[in-house]
């Protein structure tokens, strides 16, 4: 029964049971704000003798409000015997109940309370299709949640709320709460935009201890692992460094002349060679030595250079690999030459 139709109740009522009227004079408030569930006879009169008050009926809706007329009002006052100093036809009072808005801070508290395995760190919560509720400011507990299913993987989680105090609204009183859930991860992040291309040192990088946004693939946390790598796409800073979002920077191509460096104790040698693998900056390759013939695995230094390690085996080289690359020298050296 609504708070409405309840007072009209009272006043039908009351044209059976009439009360004595009492020698004090009330006054009628003009707007009542109350936090119960329910409407009394104080909230619509100031002033009424001991012993007066009564429960007329059920309070609006928590943030709702309703207006009670001078007719209605006469007849409650005749009914309860108020003797109402200003009493008139044209009188109007408001009742409105108080209300608490649970707004998506509260929900979003409430889905990390109700998540299993969450741990105590950071959580991202972002809700989707959300509207704020009203209910009871007293109400400790007003929703309850239930059917709770969170893939960790994507994120995405669903559930269904319920309102402890029902008010009687289907449509009100049980939502599908939905949307994405990140626990904090320890991963690089960029620490400043970068346009797509960008070769990455570790001045565009620092490491995020807390970082609670959604990564769709493996998220590096080692900055050796990113240093001289280069952006498919661009990116903004605090954004995750993303292994799908990086490529090797290619040095040097296959093919390409090369020298050979080699390495040990008080010893430094080069030699003359060609690059066998496209290779990027700490990469290994393989590369031939024009001299020997042979065949070594070297870490590229930079884009002319490799350096082979001590103690690093070589093997000899197919004679077919020496005309390849031969022919493939004289055909960069034609080019080169009609490009003049």
């Amino acid at each position: 029964m609504s708070a409405r139709a309840a007072i009209a109740g009272v006043i039908a009522a009351g044209f059976v049971m009439a009360h004595p009227a009492h020698g004090g004079a009330a006054t009628l408030r003009n707007a009542t704000v109350i936090a119960s569930g329910t409407v009394r006879l104080s909230d619509l009169f100031a002033d009424l003798e001991p012993g007066q008050d009564q429960v007329l009926g059920p309070a609006p809706a928590p943030g709702a409000s309703i207006q009670v007329g001078g007719g209605q009002l006469m007849a409650i006052a005749d009914q309860y015997g108020v003797d109402w100093l200003d009493r008139s036809p044209s009188a109007m009072t408001t009742i409105t109940r108080a209300g608490r808005i649970l707004d998506k801070t509260f929900f979003s508290e409430l889905v990390r309370k109700n998540l299993p395995d969450i741990g105590s760190g950071p959580v991202s919560v972002a809700l989707v299709n959300f509207h704020p509720i009203m209910v009871a400011p007293d109400d400790p507990r007003p929703i309850v949640l239930s059917d709770v299913d969170w893939d960790q993987r994507s994120g995405w989680f669903s559930a269904t709320a319920y309102r402890s105090q029902p008010t009687g609204d289907a449509t009100q009183d049980s939502f599908l709460l939905t949307g994405t859930v990140h626990a904090a991860r320890r991963v690089l992040v960029f620490a400043h935009a970068l346009p797509a291309g960008a070769v990455l040192s570790a001045a565009d990088l620092q490491m995020d201890d807390a970082y609670t946004g959604h990564i769709a693939s493996r998220a590096l946390t080692d900055a050796g692992d990113v240093d001289g790598m280069t952006l498919t796409r661009g990116v903004v800073a605090g954004e995750a460094v993303l292994d799908q979002d990086l490529h090797r920077t290619v040095l040097m191509h296959k093919g390409d002349p090369v020298l050979v460096a080699f390495t040990a104790p008080g010893v430094h040698l080069t030699a003359t060679g060609r690059v066998l693998d496209d290779g990027g900056a700490g990469q290994y390759v393989r590369a031939l030595n024009l001299a020997s013939g042979m065949i070594v695995t070297g870490r590229v230094t930079n884009a002319s250079e490799i350096e082979v390690e001590a103690g690093s085996g070589a093997v000899r080289s197919d004679p077919g690999v020496l005309r390849r690359l031969t022919a493939s020298a004289r055909d960069d050296a034609r080019a080169t030459l009609s490009l003049r």
